[in-house]
């Protein structure tokens, strides 16, 4: 919401110039009270009272202030009832819409009674009975009240200023000690505070100020003396404003989504300012919609940095395992006093990993307490904090658990602005347990972006870009190994290498596919899939055309190299495409594009296809194939979104069955289903032979033979057979292998 242009000329009258504005309503309720309650031993205030009129005269100021006369309510002295207050402030709480805005203030003292868990203070009214609260708790005006029946229920944005001891109080009121993370759970996006002090702090009035100190500050930030350039005071300004002054005790802010924007006071608007609002608009600025996560990208930014990239982080020993080496890098990034990793098991505690100063039995209590709601909400909830009296507090994030045991990472005391992270730190500390971020620190810190990203659905526009130049180089660490497809025959002269297939790897010794890494980027979207995509193949092809340069043997061998289908839609992977195969001045014949089986041929979110998906895909792949020149395959058959129609419609030039066929109960019945498929466009006359069939995967443990995948008519296998690796060079088969490879096909030991 924007008040930003209101300019008052009459008393209930607002006039808004050159636009019109959503119906909104600005409600505030003020509070004064000098001598409070029956029997409360207190001193009586002098300046409480004035302060509520102070404010209510800068809400009401006719030339800066920006709410009306009917919709500014006081109570002060011998009238601030807490019955009549609650009644106000629910109606205003139900009656509330998106675009309406409720400031409360109140001025005067706060009460902790004695009965009470310390976590929930009364504000003093005019005709609070403290002896009666035992017995009637609800009669009063507690400040759980405030948090949970008026800001949680408003529905716009909603503003509280404390001026009176105790106001930290607020900030725990109506948490029994433990609670999800979010200091003001459903309605921490909407809601901003300002308060005197914290909890167990008095707030102070001034004889030379005439007013509290808090208040003194925020009729001079009112005034003008926090106005940004165009003379508009937000609650935002206002707040850092008073912060700025040096009060003692310090005053405490919260400032949340709306604060920044939302305008308490401002100038008069003149003569030129509505000729120019008036006049035509200019195209403007445009900015994405603001994410949960906006408050938090520098502080999550920040911990990454200390955690993967700082200079001063603790060395580990390397003969560490478990989380041994991860615990004291936390302690270090999170500044906490110590961190362990806690096997919770009903009543037992076992410390699984610690650093130095880590007592579990100093903290102990804690730690029961931290178990039992681990234990209940391991699934539901990432992380809890759990505090005592004695101020000290354990963030209890939860690892792993199997029925009744939860293994859960513990941190004591960690800094308190961390914690106010919320969430958000649970779910990046779950992630890096998970992750080997002392050994790969890029792909590591990679999964922590895409654990916030699959958490919490869109980041802050820098934390997006970021994450996309941190995949980058992660697929760009990626190196090219090229696995060839063997062509069986039973002779040893007919045994050959048809192909190859370009596989990234991300270390020298590694065998496997780095699919965390790049499946990471499905959670992310299409522009992570395709830029995924065009760097692989670039790198294939450039690794290709220098391995074939060096090979021994003579003449070029196909090359096969993965696709998405997101990718195969996009005509900026496309023109790479071209790009990669010119710089390396290979001939596009050569290249075949290998579509997975794995991902789904539809429409993309808020995308139309006027076709049947497969009609449209089959139109695409026919048209890329002229124009390119280049040919396609279906990788990963049986598997995935696997299907005989795509199998069959699709104009391919070769189906590559996935390894976990072979180890299916019935692989015989679908790899003959499979051949038949392949077979049907050659027996219907419509192409001149069968396309190829190349079972993936085969190894020397597989359930079915060589010899069995021949009689089926499927003559091509490639995997890690008869001493066949991937390698960064291209190698012909060596006379003794294919001899070995054609006596298997022909059924021999």
């Amino acid at each position: 919401m924007s008040v930003a242009l209101i300019s008052r000329c009459d008393r209930g009258r607002i006039i808004v110039w050159g636009f019109r504005m959503a119906s909104s309503r600005r409600r505030a309720v003020l509070i004064g009270v000098n001598q409070g309650g029956h029997d409360v031993h207190l001193p009586a205030l002098r300046y409480a009272e004035r302060d509520a009129q102070a404010i209510r005269g800068m809400l009401l100021d006719e030339t800066i202030g920006t709410f009306d006369d009917g919709d500014v309510t006081m109570y002060i002295g011998a009238g601030a009832n807490w019955h009549g207050i609650k009644t106000k402030l629910r109606e205003l709480a139900l009656d509330s819409g998106p675009s309406d805005v409720l400031l409360v203030y109140f001025a005067g003292h706060a009460l902790v009674p004695e009965w009470s868990n310390q976590l929930d203070a009364y504000l003093v009214t005019a005709d609070l009975d403290p002896d009666g609260l035992r017995r009637e708790p609800d009669n009063g005006l507690r400040m759980a009240f405030l948090k949970r029946d008026v800001f949680e229920t408003f529905a716009g944005a909603s503003f509280l200023i404390l001026d009176c001891c105790q106001a930290g109080i607020y900030l725990d009121a109506d948490l029994r000690h433990a609670e999800a993370m979010q200091t003001y759970r459903t309605q921490v996006d909407r809601h901003s505070a300002l308060l005197a002090c914290r909890s167990g702090s008095a707030a102070r009035e001034n004889e030379e100020y005439g007013h509290g100190v808090l208040t003194h500050h925020l009729l001079r930030a009112l005034r003008g003396e926090a106005a940004d350039d165009s003379g508009r005071v937000s609650f935002g300004q206002m707040a850092a404003f008073v912060a700025e002054q040096g009060i003692e005790p310090p005053p405490v802010q919260l400032v949340h989504m709306w604060g920044p924007t939302t305008v308490l006071a401002q100038p008069p608007v003149s003569r030129h300012d509505r000729q120019s609002l008036s006049s035509p608009a200019n195209p403007g600025n445009a900015r994405p919609c603001k994410s949960p996560l906006e408050d938090q990208s520098s502080s999550i930014l920040q911990l990454l940095s200390r955690v993967f990239r700082s200079e001063t982080r603790p060395a580990q020993p390397p003969q560490q395992t478990g989380y041994a080496d991860r615990v004291e890098i936390m302690r270090y990034a999170l500044g906490a006093e110590s961190v362990a990793a806690v096997e919770f098991s009903g009543a037992a505690i076992r410390v699984v990993n610690a650093t130095p100063r880590f007592d579990k039995e100093e903290l102990r209590p804690l730690l029961e307490r931290s178990s039992a709601d681990a234990i209940k909400y391991r699934t539901g909830i990432p992380g809890h904090i759990v505090s005592n009296d004695a101020g000290r507090r354990i963030l209890c994030v939860p690892l792993l658990h199997e029925d009744d045991r939860v293994l859960a990472l513990i941190l004591v005391d960690p800094a308190p602005a961390l914690l106010d992270m919320g969430e958000p730190l649970a779910v990046m500390l779950r992630a890096m347990c998970d992750t080997n971020f002392l050994g790969d620190p890029l792909q590591a810190e990679m999964r922590v972006m895409t654990a916030l990203r699959t958490a919490f659905g869109r980041l802050p526009l820098n934390l997006y870009e970021y994450a996309f130049s941190l995949y980058q180089k992660l697929v760009g660490s990626m190196f090219m190994v090229f696995q060839p497809v063997v062509e069986l025959a039973l002779r040893r002269t007919g045994v050959s290498i048809q192909s190859f297939e370009a596989l990234a790897r991300r270390g020298d010794h590694e065998t496997r596919a780095p699919l965390g890494a790049l499946q990471m980027a499905y959670a992310w979207g299409d522009r992570f899939i395709i830029e995924r995509d065009a760097l692989l193949l670039t790198k294939a092809i450039h690794s290709y055309d220098a391995a074939d340069a060096a090979a021994s043997y003579q003449g070029t061998k196909p090359l096969s190299v993965n696709v998405a289908v997101r990718s195969l839609l996009s005509d900026a992977y496309l023109a790479q495409v071209s790009k990669a195969l010119i710089d390396a001045d290979m001939n596009p014949r050569t290249l075949t594009l290998e579509i997975s089986e794995q991902d789904a041929i539809e429409p993309g979110p808020g995308e139309r296809w006027l076709q049947e998906p497969l009609a449209y895909f089959h139109r695409r792949l026919t048209t890329l194939a002229r124009d390119l020149r280049i040919t396609f395959a279906v990788d990963d058959f049986g598997v995935g979104y696997a299907s005989l129609a795509r199998m069959a419609e699709l104009p391919l030039t070769q189906i590559k069955v996935d390894r976990a066929v072979l180890h299916h109960p019935l692989a015989m019945e679908e790899l003959a289903l499979v051949a038949r498929v392949a077979r049907h466009a050659a027996d219907l006359g419509h192409a001149h032979t069968p396309r190829p069939v190349i079972v993936e995967g085969y190894d020397d443990a597989a359930p079915v033979s060589l010899k069995q995948i021949y009689d089926l008519g499927i003559h091509h296998v490639q995997g890690f057979f008869c001493g066949n690796t991937a390698s960064a060079s291209l190698h012909d088969l060596e006379e003794p292998i294919r001899e070995q490879i054609a006596s298997l096909v022909r059924g021999e030991k």
